[in-house]
């Protein structure tokens, strides 16, 4: 199949009088492709969402768990820790899900999860200070009996489906929210999320360099990244930021900080850190291409098309440099002829 019939085969899908409504693309663009990311490129945030729910339902069932002598004894271990841990063994495990989430620098380690994985984190806690505080209130003669309801462990399957279900909605909402165009000109990148609304517009003439990439699952599950590298710095290469081991150390052994307050830094060094990485930036859908249906082809399509645009501009330019240098040739003519008439 040559690349003539893959640009013929990516227009048969679309309606191109629609594409270019939706991304108001101008009069003289031909809409070539639509698409949008799929589903299965952001398996990471669903695992995760998945994830939180399993962490409170094995808190929720722990608590009542009538395991016969038959169990593995590695999950009795498990359910006796659980049960005797109780909330302070959810923080922990919460916490070890977190970071590693974080460390990892995934799809779903930015800031926005890892803020949303510590507030579930810390949520059953919540619980405890407000029973806390009632509890030393009323030492003290106060009437304050509480806002929020007394902890029980049904409270993990409450929070649990919860949690999960406003994850899952905000990841559902967030794979919808792009939508992506090709033209014979331009690439269009378009974002709706909640209140942000961005469009950002590539030409085709703009693009250094394409880069495909397919991880081993996108392969198994027909998935890829197409990413542009423009002069600008678009797409450029960037590097993550984490935290030494020595500035961690320094942070924690501070000898004007108490003992909590080190805790706490360590604590904050240990959600932070993340692991170095250097790429192209592939992993922000606003940013590329992300997680599109058969890669190869998108990537086929648009390296064609960028042919097709470089030598069209190069015609045009062509085209125009021609009367120019037909008149350069007339105006050197008559000189010579001057000049030929002066000698005589």
């Amino acid at each position: 199949m040559g690349d003539g019939s893959v640009v013929e085969k990516m227009q048969g899908k679309i309606n191109p009088e629609s594409v270019k409504k939706k991304f108001d693309m101008t009069t003289n663009e031909t809409a070539y492709y639509a698409c949008k990311p799929t589903m299965l490129a952001f398996s990471a945030k669903y695992i995760l969402c998945v994830m939180i729910l399993v962490v409170h339902l094995f808190f929720w069932w722990s608590d009542g768990a009538d395991l016969g002598d038959d169990t593995n004894g590695f999950i009795q271990l498990l359910v006796s820790v659980a049960g005797w841990l109780g909330i302070a063994g959810f923080v922990f495990i919460m916490l070890i899900v977190t970071w590693f989430n974080r460390f990892m620098n995934w799809s779903s380690s930015s800031g926005w999860y890892t803020t949303s994985m510590l507030i579930i984190t810390i949520t059953p806690g919540i619980f405890v200070i407000e029973d806390v505080i009632v509890t030393v209130s009323g030492w003290f003669g106060a009437e304050y009996a509480g806002m929020l309801p007394s902890w029980d462990n049904s409270w993990f399957l409450i929070l649990g489906f919860g949690y999960f279900a406003i994850m899952l909605s905000l990841t559902i909402w967030y794979n919808r929210a792009f939508n992506y165009a090709i033209s014979d000109r331009t690439i269009y990148l378009k974002k709706d999320f909640m209140l942000n609304h961005t469009l950002h517009n590539i030409p085709l003439a703009d693009i250094n360099n394409l880069k495909l990439d397919i991880p081993w699952y996108g392969r198994i599950l027909g998935f890829g990244t197409v990413n542009m590298l423009t002069a600008s710095g678009f797409g450029v290469r960037h590097e993550s930021i984490s935290i030494s081991t020595g500035g961690a150390v320094d942070t924690v052994t501070s000898a004007q900080s108490g003992f909590l307050r080190k805790m706490l830094r360590l604590f904050i060094v240990m959600i932070s850190l993340q692991r170095t990485r250097q790429d192209m930036d592939t992993s922000e859908p606003e940013d590329c291409l992300y997680g599109v249906a058969k890669p190869m082809e998108v990537y086929k399509l648009v390296n064609e098309l960028m042919v097709q645009r470089v030598d069209q501009i190069h015609t045009t330019s062509v085209a125009h440099d021609e009367p120019a240098v037909e008149q350069s040739q007339a105006e050197e003519a008559a000189s010579e002829e001057t000049l030929s008439d002066l000698v005589d």
